[in-house]
C-alpha cells in the first residue's frame, strides 16, 4: 500500500509541478521507481507506462516549440524579405502585391485610388560630396518623414535608390491626395542635419489616379512616372498630377 501512495505522491507531484525544473526533478524521481527491485513488477510496470506517456507529452511539447520557433524564424526573413532594409519600409515586392489588391478592390467597389511616387532633387551630389554613408542617412530621414505625413492614410514604401511611393486607398476627393502631395513637399524642404554637414534637397511628385480608363496596378504606376517627370520638367519641387486620355 506505501508503494501505491508514494507511486501516487510522485505523479500528483509531476501534475502540480509549476516549473519545467521541478517537474524534470519528480520525473527524475519516477524513473528511479521504475528501477526499483522492491516494487511489485505490476505496479513497477504501471509506473513505466506513466513514464513513457510522460516522455510522449514531452516529446511533443518540444515539437511543438520547435515548430513555434521554425514559424516564428520564417515570418522573419518573410519580414526582411519584403521590407527594405535601409528604411524598413515595404520594398517594391511587397509594394506591388499590395497595390495589386488595393486596385482589384477599388475597381469591385469603386473607391477611389491614388498613387504618389517621388523622385529625390539633388540627391546625387549629397552622395558624391559627403559619401554613401551620408546618403543612407538622409534616405532614412526622407522615409521618416514622409511616414509622418502619410500616416495611416496611406501605404508608403521605397521602390529602390531615391525613388519612394506612397498608395492612397480611400479617398474622399482628389484634394486630399494633392493636400498629401504639398505636405511632402514642405516636410522635404526642411533641412536634414546629416553628420558631415547640414544638407538640402528637394523632391518632384506625380500623381496619378484610378479611373474608368486605368488598364491595370502597373498602370498607375507608369502614368505617375509620366507626371513626375513632367514635374522635373517644370521646374521642381512641385507635383503634376497625369490626366488620363479618355
Amino acid at each position: 500500500m506505501s508503494d501505491i501512495k508514494e507511486l501516487n505522491q510522485i505523479v500528483r507531484d509531476i501534475i502540480t509541478a509549476n516549473s519545467y525544473g521541478a517537474q524534470m526533478e519528480t520525473g527524475q524521481k519516477l524513473f528511479a521507481y521504475t528501477v526499483r527491485q522492491d516494487i511489485d513488477g505490476e505496479l513497477r510496470e504501471f509506473a513505466e507506462n506513466i513514464a513513457m506517456l510522460m516522455i510522449q507529452k514531452e516529446g511533443r511539447e518540444l515539437h511543438l516549440e520547435f515548430m513555434n520557433e521554425d514559424l516564428q524564424e520564417t515570418s522573419h526573413q518573410l519580414q526582411i524579405a519584403k521590407h527594405d532594409p535601409l528604411t524598413l519600409l515595404p520594398n517594391r515586392g511587397l509594394f506591388y502585391e499590395k497595390l495589386a489588391t488595393f486596385f482589384e478592390v477599388s475597381q469591385k467597389e469603386g473607391k477611389k485610388l491614388a498613387l504618389i511616387l517621388l523622385d529625390l532633387d539633388n540627391f546625387k551630389p549629397v552622395n558624391d560630396t559627403y559619401g554613401h554613408d551620408a546618403g543612407d542617412a538622409l534616405l532614412g530621414q526622407v522615409a521618416l518623414r514622409i511616414t509622418a505625413v502619410v500616416g495611416d492614410f496611406g501605404i508608403t514604401a521605397r521602390l529602390g535608390g531615391d525613388e519612394f511611393v506612397v498608395l492612397l486607398p480611400d479617398l474622399q476627393n482628389k484634394k486630399e491626395a494633392y493636400a498629401i502631395a504639398q505636405k511632402i513637399l514642405l516636410s522635404l524642404k526642411k533641412p536634414f542635419k546629416l553628420t558631415p554637414a547640414m544638407v538640402f534637397i528637394d523632391s518632384s511628385i506625380g500623381i496619378c489616379f484610378l479611373d474608368k480608363t486605368t488598364q491595370g496596378p502597373r498602370t498607375l504606376l507608369k502614368n505617375a512616372d509620366l507626371a513626375m517627370y513632367e514635374a522635373k520638367k517644370a521646374g521642381r519641387g512641385r507635383y503634376v498630377a497625369h490626366i488620363n486620355e479618355e
